[in-house]
């Protein structure tokens, strides 16, 4: 392979466009239990929450992808800066209806539900949600109002607000689920994220790095944060990849933020 390939593979891996997702003890535990709480027939609010780059949004992709048939998921939309959470699935459910500021969940979407079974909505970073008339209070309301509607449903929403967090805990009403994912990989998580990616990455472009770049991918680092594992990783892939091109030969001995600094420049330079 020749020298512009290796370059344009590697300017793939460092932006992460290689499409890799480890999935690991804490991320499978918490997909598992997902999946248990979708199969209950009792209304509940589930919060998700866990560090930046814990694998949040993938699990509840992951979520929605094995129950494309029962969910409603509610995205944030720019547009939509007037309106409360029931008007928000009223109008996934209903594209035609017009917004009335609801307050209480409708007839209709009940009996929509009831019909269709699609029970559980699905909101990842529900804060983004809040809107200029609306406070996390009345959002966990309305969260509550879903729950106890006579359709029982489910609404299963992610956070990172310390204060959103906090109003979760004090519900009463209904039944609620803590689910919390952890971002720190052990010594054993951090060897099958570098095998599972090494393999990922070789089948994808063709390569053999794993077996070339052993002494450097090798290189054990733990506990670490999932997302600053991953782009640590992403980075020795690319140095194993780009070895001939480095101008340092001895890589291992490189501190890490010198051998990005070498990467970046053979890349993009």
């Amino acid at each position: 392979m020749n020298s512009d390939a290796r370059r344009d593979i590697a300017r793939s891996v460092l932006e992460g466009r290689h499409g890799f997702q480890f999935r690991w003890d804490s991320w499978n535990q918490a997909h598992d239990a997902l999946d248990s709480i979708s199969k209950s027939t009792a209304g509940a609010v589930v919060m998700v929450r866990g560090p930046t780059g814990a694998g949040i949004t993938s699990l509840l992709d992951a979520f929605v992808a094995t129950h494309s048939t029962t969910v409603i998921v509610v995205r944030h939309d720019i547009f939509l800066s007037r309106v409360n959470l029931v008007d928000r699935v009223q109008q996934m459910v209903f594209p035609t209806s017009e917004y009335g500021w609801l307050k209480q969940v409708p007839k209709s979407l009940v009996e929509y539900v009831k019909l269709t079974n699609r029970r559980t909505i699905v909101i990842d970073d529900a804060e983004i949600i809040i809107n200029e008339r609306d406070s996390l209070g009345n959002l966990i309301d309305d969260m509550c109002k879903f729950a106890m509607s006579a359709a029982g449903m489910q609404v299963i929403f992610s956070t990172r607000r310390v204060p959103l967090q906090n109003l979760f805990c004090k519900i009463k009403a209904v039944q609620t689920a803590d689910i919390s994912l952890s971002g720190t990989l052990t010594t054993q998580n951090w060897v099958d994220l570098k095998d599972q990616f090494c393999h990922w990455a070789d089948s994808r472009y063709g390569l053999n790095i794993r077996g070339q770049g052993e002494d450097l991918i090798t290189t054990a680092i733990a506990p670490l944060e999932i997302a600053l594992a991953m782009s640590m990783l992403e980075l020795l892939y690319c140095a194993a990849l780009l070895r001939d091109h480095l101008p340092t030969k001895r890589l291992g001995a490189l501190a890490m933020e010198d051998l990005k600094w070498e990467v970046q420049r053979v890349v993009y330079g």
